[in-house]
């Protein structure tokens, strides 16, 4: 395929195709997410007798998202920006700097995710078999792993076919292609923090307790006199 591009084969008509197969390629992703993503909603919001009515269930001490996952957030946002910085240096005609030091520190940022996400399962106090909040939490935050190591692997590939120069300003499709798989991943991510760690994590409901005092139904004004 990349001998074809070579050789000038990829009409624009070809571009096209290769396109629109990537697309519906991330649109299938968005919809193989979106089912574990109604599973969780489903379970969180109107937890089951089983699951004590409560969401967390009982038992479940579910991970703080202001230390490893925030973490993880940080280093997930920092490579879009990274990664969308050496395309623009690439549409620039910049082919020696600014795209090989966005994807070299956007594969190291992939790289360091999956290494603090093995080690934030290590010290899990739960596992996959520990009610439907550890079968979900797994299912979604592992199979994101397993997409982070496939985009971290295409970003590799990308760095070998610039570093041949196989890539230009106005030809470099599979390079884009990677970047729109990359920004899905971290799209999904900041979804998944943002509703499973901090949200459906019991998490968001401990701050607002702490910060009215327990009373979080009724709102206290120091200066409001009884009438």
């Amino acid at each position: 395929l990349i001998r074809e591009g070579d050789i000038g084969l990829h009409t624009r008509f070809v571009i096209k195709s290769f396109r629109d197969g990537v697309a519906l390629f991330i649109l299938s992703e968005v919809m193989f997410f979106f089912t574990f993503f109604w599973t969780f909603f489903h379970n969180a919001l109107s937890p089951s007798c089983e699951l004590g009515m409560r969401w967390p269930p009982p038992g479940i001490r579910t991970p703080n998202p202001s230390s490893t996952s925030l973490f993880e957030t940080g280093l997930l946002i920092s490579s879009g920006l990274f990664v969308t910085q050496a395309h623009k240096s690439m549409r620039l005609k910049d082919y020696d700097v600014g795209p090989f030091i966005g994807l070299v520190v956007t594969i190291v940022c992939g790289t360091v995710f999956f290494l603090v996400q093995l080690r934030e399962y290590y010290w899990n106090s739960y596992t996959i078999a520990d009610s439907v909040y550890g079968s979900v939490f797994y299912l979604l935050t592992g199979f994101h792993g397993m997409h982070v190591v496939v985009g971290t692997i295409w970003l590799t590939v990308s760095l070998v076919r610039l570093w041949r120069g196989e890539f230009s300003s106005q030809r470099h499709f599979g390079f884009e292609a990677c970047i729109w798989y990359w920004h899905f991943v971290d799209v999904v991510w900041v979804a998944l923090w943002c509703l499973v760690y901090v949200w459906f994590g019991g998490w968001l409901y401990m701050w607002w307790f702490k910060m009215w005092d327990g009373d979080v139904y009724t709102f206290k004004y120091p200066d409001a006199k009884p009438s």
